[in-house]
């Protein structure tokens, strides 16, 4: 058996994560809302007066690559590419986060 393999039953989303990100690959996300600010690494999102959300740093990052130029497997690679990381190690936290940004209506697909 593979470290792969081994790898992916310790991680039962991940199987879930590639099916998503399948789904998605094509899409080219936007985003909604406006930039707010920075403050101790939480970054400030605002969809209207009163919905204002908080962002990480990688859901910041992500938000502000969806542009609808770029496709989610485009941003995928270019993730990979600026932390230094394999590509299939980007996929689960990418899918999360735009389900996430998604939910919160700040990412169109």
């Amino acid at each position: 058996m593979s470290e792969e393999h081994v790898h992916e039953h310790d991680h039962p989303g991940h199987e879930e994560a590639i099916n998503r990100f399948n789904e998605l690959k094509d899409v080219k996300p936007v985003r909604q809302g406006e930039f707010l600010g920075e403050e101790q690494e939480k970054f400030y999102v605002a969809l209207s007066e009163e919905e204002v959300y908080e962002l990480s740093p990688l859901a910041y990052y992500i938000w502000v690559m969806c542009d609808g130029e770029h496709t989610v497997n485009e941003l995928a690679e270019s993730i990979s590419k600026e932390a230094q990381i394999d590509v299939k190690d980007v996929i689960e936290p990418l899918v999360m986060a735009l389900d996430q940004l998604h939910e919160a209506k700040l990412v169109n697909y």
